[in-house]
């Protein structure tokens, strides 16, 4: 991987990292799931980064996630 596409990986993955312990937090701490936007945010981050791996450029296609809401666990 070429220097800019590593420096890129590395922002993404920080950001997954940090959104994932914030998603933790709230299970852990509150029960709660995290929100449908926070878990999009991710899967979107994710995305860019297998593609950037793969060193090609795909149509990004949106997940299908039925509620926005956050939910508790029982």
């Amino acid at each position: 991987m070429a220097g800019p596409k590593r420096d890129e990986a590395k922002s993404i993955l920080s950001y997954v990292r940090q959104e994932l312990r914030y998603m933790d937090e709230d299970l852990r701490n509150d029960g709660l799931l995290p929100e449908l936007s926070s878990l999009r945010s991710v899967y979107e981050q994710l995305s860019t980064l297998l593609e950037l791996s793969d060193g090609r450029r795909k149509k990004k296609e949106k997940p299908e996630f039925s509620e926005d809401k956050k939910h508790s666990i029982k």
